[in-house]
């Protein structure tokens, strides 16, 4: 078995398997009824087919019946003039273009009353490179809340009566837990998990490589790895960035 292999059974035994299986429980049992049925449209946004269908029997299940899904920014955009959704929920690494944090802010821009639910395996969005800030009162979930009974639901709750209070972002504690890092210490670990030299980063950082073979240094003692046996540096840092952005499993 490869590594690519290995880390996608883990993501899937860790994260939508469970999630699929509390969904398909709740197939056969009674409509979501009370406070949280709603005609409220809400728009999903995920380039994964499987992913898409499983938000959308998520949200069926918590009685959100009015949903459509797209699978990028822009069929999203036009999707949203025709919808003019209350909620949407996007996916935070849509592929090759605009992220899901662009699409949220070109949202926002356009509907500046619509909720917003930022989606993603990360634990911290800055581990994807590249992120701007989240809009105000955007929401960030780790995937694995889709299928719960309380966080999903809460979220959605709180974005239909407050899109965009600051304070929405505490909805997604114990889910989504933003990384004691520095962003250089998140750059420096996503670069060395990509594979590239001191050297390399230190160009892309406008660092020496003095400088980085420093930061890494302080990077190990931050994350507390144990390097006293036979362990490889680099190869302790790319074990924790992948099991910080869900594809990997805890050493």
């Amino acid at each position: 078995m490869d590594t690519s292999t290995a880390r996608l059974g883990a993501w899937l035994t860790g994260y939508w398997y469970p999630v699929m299986g509390r969904l398909l429980a709740r197939r056969d049992g009674p409509a979501h009824s009370g406070p949280m049925s709603t005609d409220s449209r809400v728009l999903v946004v995920d380039d994964d087919e499987f992913t898409r269908f499983l938000l959308i029997r998520a949200l069926d299940s918590f009685g959100f019946a009015n949903v459509e899904a797209c699978d990028g920014a822009a069929s999203a955009l036009q999707c949203a003039v025709a919808q003019r959704p209350a909620v949407g929920i996007l996916d935070l690494d849509l592929g090759q273009g605009p992220n899901g944090v662009d699409l949220a802010h070109a949202l926002r821009r356009q509907y500046p009353d619509i909720g917003l639910i930022l989606l993603t395996s990360f634990e911290d969005p800055r581990l994807l490179g590249g992120i701007k800030d989240l809009p105000v009162g955007a929401i960030y979930l780790t995937k694995r809340a889709v299928g719960n009974d309380e966080i999903l639901p809460r979220a959605m709750a709180t974005l239909l009566e407050h899109p965009c209070a600051g304070s929405n972002s505490a909805v997604g504690e114990g889910f989504a837990r933003p990384l004691g890092l520095s962003d250089n210490q998140i750059d420096i670990m996503r670069l060395v998990a990509e594979g590239h030299s001191n050297a390399e980063i230190g160009r892309r950082l406008h660092l020496t490589e003095r400088g980085v073979a420093k930061a890494v240094s302080r990077l190990v003692k931050q994350l507390d790895l144990d390097t006293s046996g036979d362990g490889n540096v680099r190869v302790l840092i790319t074990q924790m960035y992948f099991q910080y952005v869900g594809h990997g499993t805890p050493r």
